[in-house]
């Protein structure tokens, strides 16, 4: 679902941006709210995910274990955290990978997890300067899309953490633990990086 999410995301904001007809992206949005009604009803682990987000309380003890935990570890951190290696991130299922945010603040403080928010928010700042300082449309349009990947992709995980939004287990880009997720994110920083770049792609072509 997180990676459906992502992909949707990017694909609506591409289109938003260069759609003359309006009408498509009202479309688009329409069938992606029947999309979501529909798998809300086909699928159990859908229905779960939106149970634990609204009130996971009552489901303490079972399907709502990992975000009430998640949210205990945020609280006990307070503003400065336990201290690196003070914690009880183990007590979060996956905290490696979907809840090392959770982890981050219990050990290193709020203000470390807004700091980390904030070095995000950088990021796809830069990288819709980069898009609008491209003159060439197709690395527009690339540079457009890695900032839109990295800002949907870190809103995702963070408000799914904070209980925000349902939670949709993906990995914070640069930060969760997982080998190809850190691949693919360099990749597109890299591939950021040479969007950046004045191209003279005429005069490569010419040679």
């Amino acid at each position: 679902l997180g990676t459906v999410l992502l992909f949707y995301s990017i694909f609506s904001a591409i289109q938003f941006i260069y759609e003359e007809d309006r009408k498509l992206i009202l479309y688009n949005a329409l069938f992606f709210l029947i999309s979501g009604i529909i798998g809300y009803f086909t699928f159990s682990h859908v229905r779960v995910r939106f149970e634990t987000w609204l009130n996971p309380w009552i489901y303490i003890d079972n399907k709502g274990y990992q975000i009430t935990q998640s949210l205990f570890a945020i609280a006990t951190g307070g503003f400065f955290g336990t201290g690196i290696g003070l914690g009880y991130p183990d007590f979060i299922p996956e905290v490696h990978t979907d809840f090392i945010f959770s982890a981050i603040c219990e050990e290193m403080g709020i203000f470390t997890g807004i700091g980390l928010i904030m070095l995000f928010l950088i990021l796809v700042y830069r990288g819709f300067k980069i898009a609008l300082n491209q003159e060439d449309k197709f690395f527009k349009i690339v540079a457009l899309g890695i900032s839109v990947l990295f800002g949907i992709q870190s809103f995702i995980i963070f408000g799914g953490v904070l209980k925000m939004i349902p939670l949709t287990g993906i990995t914070i880009p640069f930060v969760s633990y997982g080998g190809s997720s850190m691949l693919a994110s360099f990749m597109a920083l890299g591939i950021l990086q040479v969007a950046s770049e004045d191209l003279d792609l005429e005069g490569i072509g010419d040679e």
